[in-house]
């Protein structure tokens, strides 16, 4: 599995997370090809096959690895069949090609991950602490929309101008957690409280 699609999917994300990690993958590799790699190209074996579309469908050539080509500051998505690629080259590995053949680089893959993992854990890390504000004990939010298992949620409490994305919606609660749900957040987790959300948030509106 590739090292983003692993990240993405061991961590709770708001859906503007799951963004800026993907795009500062590309910021992260370009600066450490830009610090290590001089002149010289580098690769990196984003998957270990290729998607692409049609007619509006999925497809997969599981033939080839996706591989990035990092040269002059630009990224290319290319392409290369399995059979070329030596066995101990593999998915989130770094490798230079001299001589037409491709060379594994043990210590530039290693330093890559690490970098990558970095730039992810700081935005997980921010996204929870932002997170950890808005959850506040005793609090009465309401549903403003779902999204897979996220949560909008809307302090009925307080009721500030905004809401927020909630990705730790507790799984037994998330056929309840419909639109104009309300819940309470009590001992550090969201249980059900009621279905009048909307009545609720007309009665704050109106006494404004």
């Amino acid at each position: 599995m590739s090292i983003i699609e692993d990240i993405l999917s061991n961590n709770n994300l708001t859906t503007g997370n799951k963004n800026s990690i993907r795009w500062k993958f590309n910021d992260v590799i370009l600066e450490y090809a830009k610090q290590n790699f001089n002149n010289e190209s580098m690769y990196f074996v984003q998957d270990s096959k290729k998607t692409y579309w049609s007619n509006n469908e999925e497809y997969y050539n599981n033939n080839v690895y996706s591989v990035l080509k990092i040269e002059n500051n630009q990224v290319e998505e290319i392409e290369i069949s399995k059979k070329d690629m030596p066995k101990n080259i593999g998915v989130n590995d770094v490798f230079r090609i001299k001589d037409n053949k491709c060379i594994k680089d043990n210590i530039a893959t290693e330093e890559l991950k690490k970098e990558i993992k970095n730039m992810a854990e700081e935005i997980i890390n921010k996204q929870n602490e932002k997170l950890k504000a808005y959850r506040k004990e005793d609090h009465l939010y309401m549903v403003n929309e779902e999204l897979g298992n996220n949560r909008f949620l809307w302090d009925l409490t307080d009721a500030p101008e905004y809401e927020f994305e909630e990705v730790n919606i507790p799984k037994e609660l998330l056929d309840k957690a419909i639109q104009g749900t309300v819940l309470k957040y009590a001992n550090g987790t969201y249980e059900y409280y009621s279905n009048d959300g909307f009545e609720r948030a007309d009665k704050i509106h109106s006494s404004k």
